[in-house]
This record gives C-alpha cells, sequence and structure tokens, in this order.
C-alpha cells in the first residue's frame, strides 16, 4: 500500500475537510506505523483492519451519528485551573494532568480530545511558553501539598525536545518536589526510537512512571520489543492503558492475547476505558450490555493475571466503574452512573449501530493460511 487506493484516498480527503469543519484532528501517521498498515492492508485486501481503523477514516467514522454526542463529554475546559488555561486539568484532589504540548507523533481518530487539541492547533502558538506554563504549574503545587502526583498528558508528552523533557521533569521532581510523576504516551508504539540512551537514563533518573496506550497486540513488533527491553533493563516502571474499540480490539480473544503479551513484556495494564460520546465516535464506541457481557467472557475464560484490569468511563467528575451504574435503560438507551454523591447522565450507543467486529480481521495475522 505506497499509496491509498482511490475510496480510500477520497475518504482521506473528504475526511481533512471534515476535521477542518468540525473541530477533529487531522490525519497523522508515522512512517514507521504507516508499515505496519501497508502490511494489514496487504494481508486483507481491505481497509477495514485494526491498525488501519485506527489511525485512517472510514465511512462510518464520518457518517454513523449516535445521540448525545457533544464536543467534549468530560468538559476538560471546566477542570483547568485557573492560571493554567490549556496547561493542565485537575479533576482529583491528589494528582493533576500537565500539558508539555499539544503536539502528537500521530493522530488516533479514536482520539478523546479531539475538541481542545484541534482548537488549541488553530490557534498559534499552541501554548504560551513552556517556561512560562511550569513557573505556573510550580507555584500552583506550592500552595497545593495534597497533589502527590503530576501526569504529563497533552498531547504527547515525549515528542518534545530531549533538553525540554529533561528541564520538566528535573523542575518537578527537584524543584517542586513532585513524589509520582507519570507520562502517558503512544510514542513506543508510533515512532520507538524516541527512546534514546539518554532519554531512557533521564526517564529512570526522575522515578517516571512510563505509560504506554498500545491499543492492540499487533502494534507490538521486535523493534518495539527493543525499546521495552531497554526501558525495563535502566529500571523504568512501564504500565500500559487502552481503549476498547469497536472493529478494533472488541473480542474477547483479541483482549487475551493482548494483555498476555503485555504480561509477558513486564507491562502491567492499568486500565481499559470506552470512548466517551463525543462527536463522530460512534464507530469505536460499544454498547454498554456488550461491554460487560465481553469483560466477564474476559474474566470468566482467563487467569487473573491476565483480567484483573480496571474497566472504566470517564466523566466529567472522574473515571467510574461497573458498580458506579445505578440506572440503565436499555430501550431508551439511558444511563446513569453516580460517583460522590453526583449523577451523572451516559447515553448509551444504540444497538443498531453497535456491529462487533470480526475475529478474522481483528487477528488477521493468526487467521492467514501457512505459507
Amino acid at each position: 500500500m505506497n499509496t491509498p487506493s482511490l475510496s480510500q484516498e477520497s475518504l482521506n480527503i473528504a475526511f481533512q475537510e471534515l476535521a477542518k469543519k468540525d473541530g477533529l484532528l487531522p490525519i497523522k501517521v508515522t512512517g514507521f506505523y504507516r508499515k505496519k498498515i501497508e502490511e494489514e492492508v496487504t494481508a486483507l485486501g481491505h481497509h477495514e483492519g485494526p491498525l488501519h481503523r485506527g489511525i485512517y477514516p472510514t465511512s462510518d467514522r464520518m457518517n454513523v451519528r449516535a445521540p448525545g454526542e457533544v464536543p467534549d463529554f468530560v468538559d476538560d475546559r471546566e477542570n483547568m485551573p485557573e492560571g493554567l488555561k490549556d496547561a493542565a486539568i485537575r479533576k482529583y484532589d491528589n494528582r493533576m494532568l500537565f500539558f508539555p504540548t499539544d503536539v502528537c507523533a500521530a493522530h488516533c481518530q479514536y482520539c478523546f480530545r479531539q475538541d481542545v487539541l484541534a482548537e488549541l492547533h488553530e490557534n498559534e502558538p499552541t501554548f504560551t511558553t513552556l517556561d512560562q506554563n511550569l513557573t505556573h504549574l510550580k507555584e500552583y503545587l506550592g500552595q497545593r501539598p495534597e497533589v502527590q502526583e503530576v501526569i504529563l498528558s497533552g498531547g504527547d508528552p515525549m515528542t518534545i525536545a530531549y533538553p525540554k523533557l529533561e528541564h520538566v521533569l528535573r523542575t518537578l521532581k527537584e524543584e517542586a518536589k513532585v513524589p509520582h510523576i507519570r507520562i502517558h504516551t503512544r510514542t513506543l508504539i508510533f515512532s520507538p526510537k524516541i527512546f534514546k540512551p539518554e532519554t531512557v537514563q533521564l526517564l529512570a533518573d526522575t522515578n517516571v512512571r512510563l505509560v504506554n496506550h498500545t491499543i492492540h497486540p499487533y502494534e507490538i513488533c521486535e523493534e518495539v520489543e527493543h525499546y521495552i527491553g531497554e526501558l525495563r533493563a535502566a529500571g523504568v516502571r512501564l504500565y500500559n492503558q487502552f481503549p476498547l474499540l469497536r472493529k478494533v480490539n472488541d473480542h474477547p480473544e483479541v483482549l487475551r492475547q493482548h494483555l498476555t503479551r503485555l504480561d509477558e513484556l513486564e507491562i502491567r495494564n492499568l486500565s481499559m476505558f470506552i470512548p466517551d460520546p463525543i462527536n463522530y465516535s460512534a464507530a469505536f464506541r460499544i454498547r454498554l450490555k456488550r461491554l460487560f457481557s465481553l469483560i466477564d467472557e474476559l474474566n470468566w475464560s482467563t487467569p487473573s493475571w491476565v483480567n484483573s484490569t480496571r474497566v472504566v468511563l470517564d466523566t466529567h467528575y472522574g473515571k467510574v466503574r461497573r458498580e458506579d451504574l445505578k440506572e440503565y435503560d436499555e430501550e431508551s438507551g439511558q444511563a446513569v452512573f453516580v460517583r460522590e454523591g453526583n449523577r451523572i447522565p451516559y447515553p448509551d450507543l444504540p444497538a443498531d449501530i453497535d456491529e462487533p467486529g470480526d475475529l478474522k480481521t481483528l487477528l488477521w495475522k493468526d487467521s492467514a493460511p501457512a505459507v
């Protein structure tokens, strides 16, 4: 697949126009990851494979809509502290997000922060200066000792130049005295060569928890494994979290293989979550009833070292779990979660949209005939 087929090329062009109009992130992919997609398309003979769907638009991504979609379901802007607008989010007493950048190595079609990031991309310069934001953050933390963890997100923090990354991490660790620092990233999957020896050592020296967002077992190739080994050898603690995505990984066998592979690589999976009901998300969302059934099947058919991971949904008030579901009218598609006394209405995905992925496509390498 040196170039997309005409139909896919037309779809890509149409999506780029839609992205400009409706505040979505434009198509962006690294050469490293594109090669994986090319292999997938060649093997399948079509563009509906799991890795392709994660990066390039499909017809249902653009045309299938569900009731209750909004630009920003979790109200990111409402949770940005004064003085740190567009630079930080705080939903919890003991931890907060900080954005060193709004840039990602590639753009995931299922991104839950499309609205905010697309807006930042339009308003250059994207943030004020990193130094200024870091100064404001240090002042903010100095007045709030209850914040024990800073989570670097964005955008992807690992895309910033090494001197800036070092400045951020050493400021948080040595000047702000933050006990716990976490980095969330997709660069290990999109562009693993970012993890040069000095970068790996920096992460180890500042005691960072590196949380990858690996969504499918086929994203982990020999080169990715190599850099995972480098990080482990340096003593960097490795974690993962990922969304449950329709027609990407929405089958117990895919989840079993994925979670087993992560465990073999000594990567602890923290959570699985489903996409927020934001604009143009219906192509990836899973109906709550099927979600619970899928997780039950995974739990019944795998050992605890595979299935001991949280399943969560994000909201304005923070993450909620299955046990927080207090009302669920399957017919009307309305659910209500309760967190700390707050009622959170949640629009479910209509049953007629929730078409599961085909296992032969989801695990096409396993389904391919022996040569």
